[in-house]
């Protein structure tokens, strides 16, 4: 069964602007295995493509209103935060100048998360952890 998602979502333009972004830098982050390319419209694989890039572009949103409640969230705690990429055996153009920086209390110190983005915001322990003593 196939799911209906209007053709307009197809022309995305920030989601397009992050393909040809990927495609220049000829390094996809992990999730755009099947984006890789635009495939011709009004085909099986067009279709698969729509649906990819529609999951992709739901879980971006949903991630980047997490962002500011997060770094909030630990600001308001007295924690520092840190960015930290999962999948970090794959490069990303993007993610990767940002991995293991402190984040700061503004957004601006967060990366430009982009549709598939793994970084994570992390907590920095103020407390160095306790460390068994040798026996």
């Amino acid at each position: 069964m196939a799911v209906e998602v209007p053709a307009l979502e197809l022309a995305w333009s920030d989601f397009d602007r992050w393909q040809a972004f990927f495609a220049e830098a000829d390094c996809f982050p992990v999730g755009w295995e099947d984006l890789r390319g635009v495939p011709p419209p009004r085909t099986a694989e067009a279709e698969a493509y729509l649906l990819r890039k529609t999951a992709l572009v739901t879980d971006w949103l949903d991630r980047l209103g997490q962002r500011a409640p997060t770094l909030e969230h630990y600001t308001r705690q007295g924690l520092r935060a840190r960015i930290e990429r999962q999948h970090a055996g794959q490069d990303c153009p993007v993610c990767d100048p940002f991995n293991g920086r402190e984040a700061g209390p503004e957004l601006a110190t967060l990366p430009p998360y982009h549709p598939g983005c793994r970084c994570v915001l992390q907590a920095v322990p103020t407390v160095p952890a306790r460390r068994p003593r040798p026996r």
